[in-house]
């Protein structure tokens, strides 16, 4: 089944690629201490619902997706990181127009449409990442972000981890644990951009001795498109990496395509989950 659906490219602004924008409310910077073998699991969840409007065309766009990655150190040097970042696993589901597309990596792919296609070229690719000590991005072979970057994927509801140079790899939180850091402490930031204001709004909601909890509330505004975020990150204390994520997203604006300009909103929820494989 062939979904036929207006090539509109959708700006979901999610925080999904970690919590860089932590590390300006400390002095220092989390120094992590990975050994050779290590491999963690990441598996995400999110639901999306959109919905384009131009007069009286309206297109009413659902769906559910699930990724799992595989994050392997494949090197240590005292300068950072060598690893593998694998995508094992990708389903999704997409509900437009009265149709329905169902997809799984786990199962041939029996469908011919341009989403199927996209989804079954990001399947079992594997990215190959160095990051420094501190978990920034300094090198990325990524062999899927020409099929990442591709329209239709917008409507897929998948959203897949941008690796980045320069930014904190999304598998860790660059967050350093203090004693005098207490539960309440809050702090914020703003950038500007191509005439669009980002304020991030973070607030430290639990400590315990295995784990931080850090609540999020993230506002673009300006452009012709604006959105509001918020969330939770569950930082494991001892390795830096972030165990779980919850966030929901509610996008609003203009999208203009080919000079037509369409209404457009997007809400989504997003949890993610991560684990030590070994």
């Amino acid at each position: 089944m062939k979904l036929q659906i207006p090539k509109l490219k959708m700006s979901v602004i999610l925080l999904l690629t970690g919590l860089s924008t932590l590390s300006k409310a400390q002095t220092v910077h989390r120094t992590f201490t990975f050994k050779k073998g290590d491999q963690f699991q990441r598996t995400a969840f999110l639901s999306s619902n959109t919905v384009l409007q131009r007069g009286d065309q309206k297109f009413n766009i659902n769906s559910f997706s699930s990724t799992t990655k595989v994050y392997d150190v494949v090197d240590a040097t005292g300068q950072g990181f060598n690893l593998t970042v694998t995508t094992t696993h990708i389903a999704d589901t997409v509900d437009a127009m009265g149709k329905k597309l169902a997809y799984s990596s786990d199962t041939p792919a029996n469908d011919s449409s341009a989403i199927a296609k996209v989804l079954n070229n990001i399947a079992g690719k594997v990215a190959s990442v160095t990051i420094n000590k501190n978990g920034l991005v300094t090198d990325v072979t990524d062999p899927a972000l020409q099929f990442t970057n591709d329209t239709l994927t917008a409507f897929t509801g998948l959203q897949q981890e941008q690796i980045v140079k320069g930014t904190t790899l999304g598998l860790l939180a660059d967050f350093v644990l203090t004693k005098s850091l207490k539960s309440g402490y809050a702090w914020a930031d703003s950038t500007m951009m191509n005439g669009q204001k980002t304020k991030n709004t973070f607030w430290v909601d639990k400590i315990s001795d295995k784990t931080t909890t850090v609540v999020f509330e993230s506002a673009i505004t300006g452009g012709y498109t604006n959105s509001n975020t918020n969330g939770v990150y569950v930082i494991d204390n001892q390795t830096g990496v972030v165990l779980e994520r919850m966030m929901k997203s509610i996008i609003s604006g203009y999208q203009l395509h080919n000079r037509v300009v369409y209404a457009a909103s997007k809400r989504t929820a997003f949890t993610e989950s991560c684990y030590k494989i070994h």
